[in-house]
């Protein structure tokens, strides 16, 4: 079976799921690919199919069959100006909140702007006149692979079902847009006639097994209300940025990034692969809360297929949840609970933590005793930095942690698992920019201390943010904690800091610098202090309530920074 038959039966398959009954086809040959899997699924007694022959009038036939149906009807066409021909019923549509299915064909993107025929910019050409806009990418061979076809699978069911969430909770239209490679028929093993290209008419036949959707002709994620939990399976709540405390998860286990919330159990991320070794301990389904990025392991969770994965979503937001492996079997904005959590559950969470949380203090260990009696120039990592402001912030309350993307908020994640719901962050897109500013909002308000743990090179991205107009107020306690490793630390524990790369990655990663941060601070007119590791923890907890804006700047080292995230994480 071709990519273009495999992509477009894909499509129609989910769309059906999601409700759609009706299509109106108009002729084409971009198109083909569509125009077949609508014919094998109407061969099937799934949907009814009308063909027309001019675009315009399909699309306005389409917003008449949804007013009086009430059900998502698409409308489908090749590519060009075919399309173009689509947006007075788009307009249409959007002004009576009808739900039409705008699904166009299109040429490969390679194919655009070269003169390549019946090829225009798809994107966008109904601006504000949908509701929203998928474009899918083009499937070539890549999609042939075996160990890929559930990811591709996923990926796209994933994004059918959200586009048409979004679709209903709006009632409005949406633009789906394909693009097709060649070859755009269905394959056939000699001559026969245009009646005897349709598919049998079974499920089965429709789809190879790894291209098929959910059992009982589920949508790939189901939208709705309320869901409910059975506690009495192994279940791990995944806590990621911008998630909130939900009673009904309460002393549930729980990987809670830096700056998420929760009332559950906070566990080491570093655990995870302990619980995974053993079937009998794994988690038998994940609950996701928020957006989580910060773990690779957790990632790597998240995009196993066998687990069944419910993801809250926020009540001011029912149609954005973050699934980014498609994997989500049900996005809900409420959950209710059934059962408890087994006793074996909640101890083996606990052993693992445990020992995750033990192996960090023994690699902690090992870098204070032996780097510092071979090195006498030594210089800690930023790990040990991030311990001891952890340990700072757990004995003081009053004292608010804002943590900087990179290795800052990836160190204190796990050195001190259980202050991520206590955190603030900036991880809606992981970006280092605007920290001190934010920080400098944060401490504005917050009646007690506040401190700003970052890089280097986060503090010297928003170093303007310290500048504060001289009628304007300025925070009262406000500790600005940079761990200066003189470079781009967080690559280092990445693919590009291996060893094999060594001899380009300081120029293309490391990017190392001489970046004075106390001139920096004395022209912005703030206090600055250098400190050792040693003395951080005196330092953090010695600011005087109105003392304002300080830097802090303690010295680290980023040498082995790859082998030190190997070793954390059993690499």
């Amino acid at each position: 079976m071709s990519p273009a038959t495999l992509h477009a039966r894909v499509v129609v398959d989910e769309l059906i799921r999601n409700g759609m009954q009706e299509a109106v086809l108009c002729p084409g040959s971009r198109s083909t690919p569509l125009a077949f899997a609508l014919a094998a699924a109407e061969a099937a007694g799934r949907l009814t199919l009308h063909v027309r022959v001019d675009e315009r009038s399909a699309g306005f036939f389409a917003l008449g069959l949804t007013a009086v149906s009430g059900t998502p009807v698409a409308v489908v066409c090749t590519s060009g100006s075919a399309v173009a021909n689509l947006h007075p019923a788009a307009v249409e549509a959007r002004f009576n909140h009808r739900q039409v299915v705008f699904l166009t064909a299109n040429r490969p993107p390679e194919m655009e702007g070269v003169g390549a025929q019946q090829t225009i910019v798809q994107r966008g050409i109904f601006a504000h006149d949908v509701v929203d806009e998928l474009i899918l990418p083009a499937a070539g061979r890549e999609v042939e692979a075996q160990a890929d076809m559930q990811g591709w699978n996923a990926h796209w069911r994933a994004a059918l079902c959200r586009i048409m969430a979004r679709a209903a909770a709006s009632a409005g239209p949406v633009h789906i847009d394909i693009p097709f490679r060649e070859p755009l028929t269905p394959p056939v093993d000699g001559p026969v006639s245009p009646g005897d290209v349709a598919v049998p008419p079974t499920e089965e036949a429709f789809l190879p097994r790894c291209w098929q959707g959910r059992p009982a002709q589920r949508p790939w994620t189901e939208v709705c209300d309320t869901a409910t939990v059975d506690l009495s399976l192994r279940t791990l709540v995944i806590a990621g940025q911008g998630s909130w405390e939900l009673p009904a998860l309460a002393s549930v286990p729980t990987l809670c990034e830096p700056g998420g919330r929760t009332f559950g159990v906070p566990l080491n991320p570093l655990c995870v692969p302990a619980l995974l070794a053993d079937p009998t301990t794994a988690p038998q389904q994940l609950v996701v809360v928020g957006k989580p990025t910060l773990h690779r392991s957790v990632t790597r969770l998240l995009a196993d297929p066998t687990r069944p994965q419910i993801v809250v979503t926020a009540p001011t937001a029912p149609t954005e949840w973050a699934d980014v492996a498609g994997q989500a079997q049900t996005a809900c904005t409420n959950l209710t609970v059934t059962g408890e959590s087994p006793q074996r559950w909640l101890a083996a969470c606990a052993e693992a933590d445990g020992t995750a949380r033990a192996h960090v203090l023994d690699v902690l260990a090992g870098l204070r005793a032996g780097q510092r009696d071979a090195d006498p120039g030594w210089l800690p990592s930023g790990l040990e930095v991030a311990y001891a402001v952890g340990e700072a912030v757990a004995a003081d309350p009053t004292l608010l942690l804002f943590v900087g993307s990179s290795n800052p908020v990836r160190d204190l994640a796990v050195t001190h698992p259980d202050l991520g719901p206590h955190c603030w962050v900036n991880r809606g897109a992981s970006g280092i920019d605007g920290n001190i500013s934010t920080a400098m909002g944060l401490a504005l308000h917050h009646p007690g201390p506040v401190v700003a743990f970052l890089g280097d090179l986060a503090a010297l991205h928003d170093s303007g943010g310290l500048l504060v107009p001289t009628l304007e107020n300025a925070p009262k306690n406000l500790t600005i904690l940079v761990a200066n490793d003189a470079g781009g630390g967080i690559f280092a524990t990445l693919e590009q800091g291996a060893p094999a790369y060594e001899d380009q990655f300081e120029r293309l990663f490391g990017v190392p610098h001489t970046a004075d941060f106390e001139a920096l601070a004395a022209g912005w007119g703030v206090a600055y202090q250098q400190c050792t590791l040693a003395e951080l923890a005196g330092v953090l907890t010695s600011h005087a309530a109105q003392a304002g804006v300080r830097l802090v700047e303690v010295r680290t080292q980023r040498r082995h920074r790859h082998a030190l995230a190997a070793t954390l994480t059993g690499r």
